[in-house]
């Protein structure tokens, strides 16, 4: 294949914090170089009027999940026809939103896993997928759709399947959740025992640990038993807070299913019991993440299903005083570090995917820019 010349009004470098050169060579998929000028001779393949961004990274969400149309929990149980319809219909819109890469939070029957693979068949016009297979709760837990895990021999029994599968990471829940009445946000759904093994066989087997977890003492367990990020988050304490401090594990904020119209709010309105765990995780959430953005602790963001919101939850960190230039790396680099694919992803330079996502503005003069994409590329391909 021949080179591609992508020209931009300037290229931004998350981590440098500026912008240098203005295009971007290609070659079978990959960036091979950037530079200022096209040789003489040779034809502008993708001409822009905007700037360059690496393309987004969702650090979290499910394909098949719509929090706007409620129990989300039922929607894991779908068909698998009809979850996979709409899920293709789902990443659709996370794709033209500028999301060229997404790391999966679970699905029942394998369904990522397939999702996945049909993606890099080229058979899915989505993001570049990475899954974990099926999620791991117990009998009883937040989460359970289909499947439980119980007990150590299991869990590692499950993780091993899942990796054998192709899943990217093992997905566990730490704690109770928002969206259903089954449990506390603090309080653990496994034992020490389990959560050890849980992170035991899925580092000896290569893959990150990815913890479901709100706070209290379920949060304190994933993170002194070793997980690599901490999802969602709403309500760590200071004993948590101090675990991760300096630390390189990452905490993923998931702010637009609480507090878009169309989140949590729209689907399951008429729950009592999970409309008030809403109001106290908006309340607690943002008292916890004020205090976590004063430590030095790495953060990503996540849609959490709230498909094609990936700059909401931008637009959400910026509201709690963070500056454009970590908002942005919260979608970005910080975000492929998080999933574990920050040698292809996340900023471009060669040797990456050339994953791109055309602004009209400077990203830190409008970090809001990101709301409204003049062109997305995937692999070098103009893709919306």
């Amino acid at each position: 294949m021949s080179m591609e010349y992508i020209r931009t009004d300037g290229i931004y470098h998350p981590d440098r914090e500026e912008i240098k050169k203005s295009i971007v060579v290609v070659e079978d998929g990959d960036i091979v170089e950037l530079r200022d000028d096209v040789p003489t001779d040779t034809e502008v393949t993708i001409e822009t009027d905007g700037y360059a961004l690496p393309g987004f990274v969702d650090a979290h969400s499910h394909a098949s999940i719509r929090p706007w149309e409620g129990d989300q929990i039922g929607q894991l149980r779908a068909d698998a026809a009809v979850g996979a319809v709409r899920a293709t219909n789902n990443l659709w819109r996370d794709l033209e939103a500028g999301t060229t890469t997404m790391r999966l939070m679970g699905e029942e029957r394998g369904l990522d896993l397939h999702l996945a693979a049909l993606e890099r068949e080229g058979e899915l016009n989505a993001p570049r997928l990475l899954p974990s297979g099926v999620h791991l709760t117990p009998t009883g837990g937040h989460g359970k759709a289909l499947t439980a895990t119980d007990g150590s021999s299991a869990i590692r029994t499950r993780i091993r399947t899942n990796v054998e599968a192709g899943a990217h990471h093992v997905k566990y829940f730490a704690t109770g959740g928002v969206s259903s009445d089954t449990g506390d946000v603090g309080r653990p759904l496994y034992t020490d025992e389990e959560v050890a093994a849980i992170v035991d066989e899925s580092h000896r087997l290569g893959v990150h640990v990815a913890a479901h977890a709100h706070g209290g003492r379920g949060a304190l367990s994933a993170v002194e038993a070793g997980v690599d990020t901490i999802e969602h988050g709403g309500a760590l304490d200071e004993e948590t807070l101090n675990a991760l401090d300096g630390s390189d594990r990452h905490v993923i904020g998931t702010f637009s299913i609480l507090h878009h119209p169309r989140g949590i709010e729209a689907g399951d309105a008429d729950s009592p019991a999970v409309m008030a765990k809403v109001r106290e995780a908006r309340e607690r959430g943002g008292e916890a993440w004020t205090t976590l953005l004063e430590r030095d602790v790495a953060v990503a963001l996540g849609t959490d299903s709230m498909h094609g919101h990936l700059a909401d939850e931008v637009a959400h960190l910026l509201d709690l005083g963070t500056s454009p230039e970590v908002a942005i790396r919260a979608i970005t680099t910080e975000a492929a570090r998080a999933a574990h694919i920050d040698h292809r992803v996340g900023s471009l330079e060669a040797g990456k995917s050339a994953d791109l996502v055309i602004v009209n503005d400077h990203p830190l003069e409008n970090p809001h820019t990101v709301a409204d994409p003049q062109a997305v590329v995937k692999r070098g391909e103009v893709v919306a």
